[in-house]
């Protein structure tokens, strides 16, 4: 249940116009500005402690692959699993992360965000990809402290380089597999021919 509340409270402001919306104040402003900038630092450094001081608690974070997690430790083992895998492993992220406008503060204690990211990834391979991405986020001030509550990224499935680079390697292995495929039953008929007894 507990998990529900962020994505409730998300719907919630985006969709009741009965909340009561404000600009808020300078120092709210310039504190969520704060809280974006040290989140955006403690993904890029996979600075874990600083991270979980910026979550509320219960949290919900929903990652570019769409992944949910609201458990530090599902999440860090989530992201260290990225510089480990076999397939597409990691090397360094780096993300830059802008709003859009102002955040919209309401009753003075929740604050809608989004903005647009971009993206950079190297590989293990040596290959590198830069996107484009989306995110949304939902702040909460507890105590006169902004934190955390729901953080949602993505990006363009359809369109971007890492199916690209998927597609071109696709493409080459195919045409490598047809290559040695013609060639190996070439060799083939070759020998049989070769064996076959003389008339």
């Amino acid at each position: 249940m507990l998990r529900l509340l962020p994505v409730c409270l998300l719907a919630l402001l985006v969709a009741s116009p009965a909340l009561a919306q404000s600009t808020g104040t300078q120092a709210d402003h310039e504190a969520l500005r704060k809280l974006k900038a040290d989140a955006t630092t403690a993904l890029n450094a996979r600075d874990y402690p600083a991270a979980q001081k910026l979550l509320h608690q219960p949290f919900t974070v929903t990652v570019v692959t769409q992944d949910s997690f609201s458990e530090m430790e599902k999440l860090k083992a989530f992201y260290e699993g990225l510089y480990t895998r076999d397939v597409l492993r990691l090397k360094q992220v780096a993300l830059a992360a802008d709003a859009d406008e102002l955040s919209q503060i309401y009753e003075g204690t929740f604050a809608l965000t989004k903005g647009a990211t971009k993206e950079h990834y190297e590989l293990a391979d040596g290959r590198a990809f830069d996107m484009n991405g989306r995110w949304t986020g939902v702040s909460i001030k507890e105590n006169g402290q902004w934190k955390l509550l729901a953080v949602h990224m993505g990006i363009n499935f359809l369109d971007n380089p890492v199916l690209a680079a998927i597609e071109k390697s696709l493409v080459w292995f195919t045409a490598a597999g047809t290559g040695l495929g013609m060639r190996a039953g070439f060799a083939l008929g070759w020998f049989f021919r070769r064996s076959r007894p003389a008339a």
